[in-house]
């Protein structure tokens, strides 16, 4: 069953792509691809089976952009806070996923933003890309771990994050999800159904603190207990 799931968001999601490549030459600051990830990512999750839990959404400003902080535990993630962030939001990405024909060409186009890891000068230029986003109202997803968790535990926060938090002036909102190891640990293929908790933490605004990376990692465990 799970193969046949599997195959139908395959399909899906390559047609949802190919909209995407198709609206962007009207797309002014992506307003309309908004509309489509959300109805995109919230079938998805109909089709595995996976109820969100979300708490917190009131702490949300949609007015402006922001800078989500969230741990990394599955794929699912991602899937996870498009659909059920109550704001316009985006990832960065490997640049290396521009080569997947289609689905790099669709999240180019939907507003994603490619970081090449490899090469400073160049990841200094993608962040440089989302800061401007960010103020002109596109909220980006952060995962600061860098990967995902091998075990499901929280790891160590990378302070890379704190350039675009430092060029865009944006509050940064941590974000606790709960629950999508369970669902999609670290190499597997597949997705079981289940029940995932979002918690949306209170905004907290940025500056050159070197123990602001800690408190921010801190409120994200914390509300993973709560």
């Amino acid at each position: 069953m799970w193969l046949i799931k599997n195959f139908i968001v395959i399909l899906y999601s390559l047609l949802v792509a190919i909209l995407s490549i198709l609206i962007y030459p009207f797309d002014y600051r992506n307003k309309l691809s908004n509309p489509l990830m959300k109805v995109w990512t919230n079938i998805v999750l109909f089709i595995y089976g996976i109820k969100v839990n979300v708490t917190g959404a009131d702490n949300i400003d949609p007015a402006k952009g922001k800078i989500y902080i969230s741990n990394h535990a599955s794929y699912m993630d991602i899937f996870v806070q498009l659909a059920k962030l109550p704001d316009n939001v985006r990832m960065i990405y490997k640049k290396e996923i521009n080569r997947v024909p289609v689905l790099g060409w669709a999240m180019y186009c939907a507003g994603f933003v490619a970081l090449n890891r490899d090469k400073v000068r160049e990841a200094m230029k993608s962040l440089d890309k989302a800061s401007e986003r960010v103020r002109q109202g596109l909220s980006v997803v952060i995962y600061p771990e860098g990967t995902r968790t091998p075990d499901g535990k929280v790891g160590e926060f990378k302070k890379g994050m704190f350039f675009l938090a430092d060029k865009s002036k944006a509050d940064i909102i941590p974000v606790s999800l709960q629950g999508t190891y369970e669902i999609m640990p670290l190499g597997s293929v597949k997705v079981k159904p289940g029940v995932v908790n979002m918690v949306i933490g209170k905004p907290i605004q940025y500056r050159k603190d070197k123990e602001l990376l800690n408190e921010i990692r801190e409120t994200v465990i914390k509300n993973l207990k709560n």
